[in-house]
């Protein structure tokens, strides 16, 4: 199998981001420090950290992997250096378990690994939205040659499959569980668009304590059926600190999930910024808007569509420096970057229906390492984004 190619990160906006940007290093991620994944090998990923930090590269437990919607190998559908090809490659080391909850689902390379890890005797579960996880790939996208559906495939495999319904909210997880040894997590989908079209993150873990909160909050949705409004559980281990790094993990709607990340932003001393696929909250505006009142730095990049509608407006005419973002598809992401060394990912977008009506998760790392490649993502989508037109605003 070809290995993972990582996204080379080279834009940098003007002024303080280049000074910061000049001092990173070139290293290699660990591979996957999992028993039964031991022999999975390592992508050839390259990844930058900053040169001083607590230990210069991130900890052992963890990896993190961005989509590039503007290189060669998305437009052309390069279908073994995607994003989706570290999660294929850990999926075909699966010994007894894969568990998979995605709110949209149609990636011919992922259906297939599922289908395979089924057929070598591993039992294989999916969770899905009701709408979004049944989308056909058209013919000219797949590798068939003919329209592909997920569902259907992983039906013919005897796969079960869990429908998450929408009575009560969206099933709105991307999670992917391997052997209760690993865990994916992010703002990325089990779909052709958020692996070759959308600016995503994904981030790879193998701490147990956070592995078992997405185990116990996958077996919610598929065992006992508990869906948004409904759900019970919430982060079984809400706060940690494997090897030292300081984190938290929430889930929506059981944790209260906006009231902890308005608290987070109110905190910042030094910096926030955000990438930001859908932002309505007007708690979490203030709290923004007050930092830079403070001094804080406050910057940040809205998805296009939709974003005049939002948090934009608030923030533009606070004289806020905020882009609608420049990818001609989707800005996916879901993250706030807090004084360059606390990141919050997941796939909880910034609104009231993420916090109090949609299954969703957070994640927040403390860690420097980390904050500076999520900050390299940051700088490139700022960079490439649009100032917003004044004329679209009715500020006082």
């Amino acid at each position: 199998m070809s290995p993972v190619k990582y996204r080379s990160l080279h834009s940098h906006p003007a002024g303080a981001r280049i000074l910061r940007l000049i001092a990173l290093l070139v290293v290699t991620l660990l591979a996957c420090k999992s028993v039964s994944l031991a022999e999975m090998p390592p992508a050839a990923i390259q990844a930058t950290v900053p040169a001083a930090g607590p230990a210069g590269s991130l900890p052992a437990w963890v990896k993190v992997f961005f989509t590039d919607p503007e290189s060669a190998n998305a437009a052309a559908n390069d279908s073994q250096n995607g994003i989706d090809q570290r999660v294929v490659q850990a999926i075909d080391h699966a010994n007894q378990k894969v568990d998979v909850a995605s709110f949209d689902f149609n990636l011919p390379s992922v259906t297939q690994a599922l289908v395979r890890a089924a057929q070598r005797g591993v039992l294989v579960r999916v969770v899905v939205d009701r709408q979004n996880g049944n989308q056909e790939l058209k013919a000219s996208l797949s590798p068939t040659g003919k329209t592909y559906k997920t569902l259907t495939e992983l039906r013919k495999a005897k796969i079960k499959i869990v429908d998450g319904g929408r009575s009560n909210g969206l099933m709105h997880d991307k999670i992917v569980l391997i052997d209760d040894q690993l865990v994916f997590i992010g703002s990325w989908n089990l779909s052709y668009n958020d692996t070759f079209r959308n600016n995503n993150n994904l981030l790879e873990i193998s701490d147990p304590q956070i592995v078992q909160n997405y185990q116990a909050k996958f077996d919610e949705m598929f065992v006992a059926r508990r869906f948004g409004a409904q759900a019970e559980v919430g982060a079984v281990h809400p706060s940690m600190d494997p090897g030292g790094t300081q984190v938290e993990n929430y889930f929506s709607p059981p944790d209260g999930v906006m009231e902890k990340l308005v608290n987070l932003v109110q905190n910042a001393q030094s910096s926030v910024r955000f990438m930001a696929y859908t932002y309505t909250h007007p708690e979490l505006a203030q709290a923004m808007i007050d930092r830079a009142k403070a001094g804080v730095q406050v910057e940040g990049v809205f998805e296009t569509r939709g974003a005049t509608q939002g948090a934009m407006p608030s923030l533009f005419c606070a004289g806020l420096p905020v882009r609608l973002d420049g990818n001609p598809y989707t800005m996916h992401h879901k993250v706030i970057i807090i004084d360059e060394e606390l990141v919050i990912s997941g796939s909880f977008n910034f609104t009231r229906s993420a916090d109090n009506a949609n299954d969703d998760h957070v994640i927040v790392i403390y860690d420097r390492p980390l904050a500076a490649q999520y900050l390299e993502e940051f700088d490139r989508v700022y960079t490439s984004g649009n100032a917003p037109d004044p004329a679209d605003f009715s500020c006082p």
